[in-house]
Order: C-alpha cells, then sequence, then structure tokens
C-alpha cells in the first residue's frame, strides 16, 4: 500500500492538465472563445478528463466568460482574469481534497497497525506461563501447587 502511495505521484505527472490544454489552445486560438472551444474538444479526447467533473465546470465557464466577451457585457481582460480565479480555486480543492485523502490513508494504515499490535498483545496476554510446583513445609504438612496460565492447583499432604 505504501509503494502504492509512493508511485501514485510519478504516474499523475505523465497525465496532462487543464491548464497544459489550455496553454496549447492559447497558442493557437487568441480569441477567448475559440480557446474555450479547443479547450472543450481536448478535455473530451481525454479519457481521464472526459469523466471529471472539475474539467467540465471549467470549459463551461471558459464557454460562458467567451460568450460574455463576445458580446461585450465583460472585458477580455476581466474575462480570462475570472478563468484563471476559478482555475486557482478548483487547483486549491483540489490539493486540500489529495491531504484529505492522504491523511484518511495514513490514519487507516496507523489503524491497522494499532489493531495488528493489540492483536498481538492479545495472543501474548493469552499464552499460558508455566510456573514449576512449589513445595513447602511446615512440620508435617507438605503443600504442592501447580499453576498454568491464570490457574493456580494446590495439594497438601
Amino acid at each position: 500500500m505504501r509503494k502504492l502511495l509512493l508511485i501514485a505521484p510519478l504516474i499523475l505527472v505523465g497525465c496532462a492538465k487543464v491548464s497544459d490544454y489550455q496553454n496549447k489552445c492559447e497558442q493557437i486560438y487568441p480569441r477567448l472563445t475559440d480557446m474555450a472551444n479547443c479547450l472543450d474538444r481536448s478535455i473530451k479526447n481525454d479519457s481521464r478528463m472526459s469523466s471529471a467533473s472539475q474539467p467540465k465546470l471549467y470549459v463551461l465557464a471558459a464557454k460562458y466568460l467567451g460568450q460574455g466577451v463576445d458580446n461585450g457585457n465583460i472585458s477580455d481582460a476581466q474575462a480570462r482574469m475570472e478563468l484563471q480565479n476559478l482555475y486557482v480555486n478548483m487547483q486549491r480543492q483540489e490539493s486540500m481534497d489529495e491531504q484529505s485523502r492522504s491523511a484518511a490513508i495514513q490514519q487507516g494504515l496507523l489503524n491497522a497497525q494499532a489493531i495488528s499490535t493489540m492483536q498481538s498483545i492479545q495472543q501474548q496476554a493469552n499464552r499460558p506461563t508455566y510456573v514449576p510446583p512449589v513445595r513447602l513445609q511446615n512440620n508435617n504438612l507438605t503443600t504442592t501447587c501447580d499453576s498454568y496460565g491464570n490457574q493456580t492447583t494446590c495439594h497438601s499432604y
């Protein structure tokens, strides 16, 4: 399990991010609407992102802001700033979610270790201990005691 946690970031490094697609589309299309349509196509062609809600929301926001620019309701700079703010907030939320998942996994590992330790202690406690017989002599009385585990049996003669 720990190996998987160490390898997962390396696997994700090879995956494209929304910002990678956006940078590529911005180089090709200077208009925000055209860039948003390019970004939409790129996201839809990425099987990992096409089913995720965050990239879809981002593309919809980019299209909405692009239409606002085309209709003269918002300046291009203002729309790009809004889109960038949305991206930063989404990244921040994703980071917090990842930290929560990581903490939950670590807590699960600690819980499993605690359970294992408690089971080991329980097994040690249930293991019988042998105490050799004890002979006591008092005048004519001899007592012999045998202990096994938490039971002791004594005989006097």
